[in-house]
């Protein structure tokens, strides 16, 4: 839809505008290409995943997909490379590490101008637009006329991409239960993973630093067996992950769980009066068709808000 292309657009365009910002000046040429010996996890992942779409987004093209080109790079820039990679970063971009910025730098403006390319025949202006900007070249050079960019089969690893969505899937969770638990964005928290996996564990170790950075958690106690039955927790799954959040000290329990209640109640009540309506024959047979299809779909919202707050009850 014309909204959604113009959401990717403005995504696309802010996400260019803080990467410029961060590189100090230069441009990916002056910053040259990212030596694989000073890489970091998040910087491998992302790596693997632009060869990756970069191989799928030639052959699609090659076989005149282009529907399918446009959803793979659709898919990675706005959620691997905008939302991921880009929050990822952020915390070494800021920090004291030089070769540690540099590296995120070099990954950061690689990747962008990898994007422009491969974006440049779906959206030709605004690529050439930030191309230019990016790489300070003069008027007579154009994004256009360079090389499409060819995937580098070494750099990717499938192994790794499946270990990043487990990072990634536990984030989520911590953030969903954050959430659910009203607990302020602000607020650092204590997390348990359980994983009977010794390999499920090790990825969590390998990917900390992310967890404890982009969920707000300052302490992470990861274990195979957890025994919550003297405390406090929320909990939620990832894969086969438990995640667990202590509220205790955190969040106020019992006066979120009456909160809770207060708005179960009020669903609760406005439930009844829609299935009293519906089960009117009066009202069924003589209301015009659309004022009754909307109480039906009022009345199923409801029993998809009825349940979502007995879950979050339950899970207090």
């Amino acid at each position: 839809s014309v909204e959604a292309s113009r959401n990717f657009t403005n995504k696309l365009w802010n996400a260019s505008r803080f990467v410029m910002m961060n590189l100090g000046g230069q441009t990916p040429e002056q910053l040259g290409s990212p030596s694989v010996e000073t890489l970091e996890l998040a910087d491998k992942w992302v790596l693997s995943r632009f060869h990756q779409v970069t191989q799928q987004t030639r052959a699609d093209l090659d076989s005149y997909g282009l529907g399918e080109a446009a959803k793979g790079l659709y898919e990675f820039i706005w959620g691997d490379f905008c939302d991921w990679y880009i929050e990822l970063v952020k915390s070494r971009l800021q920090g004291s590490n030089a070769e540690s910025k540099r590296s995120a730098q070099q990954v950061l403006a690689f990747v962008l101008e990898g994007i422009l390319k491969l974006l440049h025949p779906f959206m030709p202006h605004i690529t050439e637009e930030i191309w230019h900007t990016l790489t300070q070249s003069s008027d007579r050079v154009y994004l256009a006329l360079q090389s499409y960019p060819v995937p580098q089969p070494s750099l990717i690893d499938p192994d790794l991409e499946q270990q990043f969505e487990l990072l990634i899937g536990t984030i989520r969770t911590l953030r969903n239960l954050r959430a659910e638990a009203e607990i302020k964005p602000g607020t650092k928290i204590s997390a348990v993973l359980q994983s009977d996996s010794d390999r499920e564990r090790q990825i969590l170790f390998a990917g900390q630093s992310y967890i404890q950075d982009l969920a707000r958690v300052e302490t992470l106690t990861l274990t195979a067996q957890v025994d919550a039955s003297d405390a406090q927790f929320i909990a939620g799954v990832t894969g086969t992950v438990q995640v667990l959040i202590p509220l205790t000290g955190v969040v106020d329990v019992e006066a979120l769980r009456a909160k809770l209640q207060r708005e179960l109640n009020k669903v609760e009540a406005e439930m009844q009066s829609l299935q009293a309506r519906l089960s009117n024959e009066n009202f069924v047979s003589k209301a015009r068709p659309e004022v009754v299809e909307g109480a039906r779909s009022s009345l199923a919202e409801l029993e998809k808000q009825a349940e979502i707050l007995r879950d979050r009850l339950t899970r207090l």
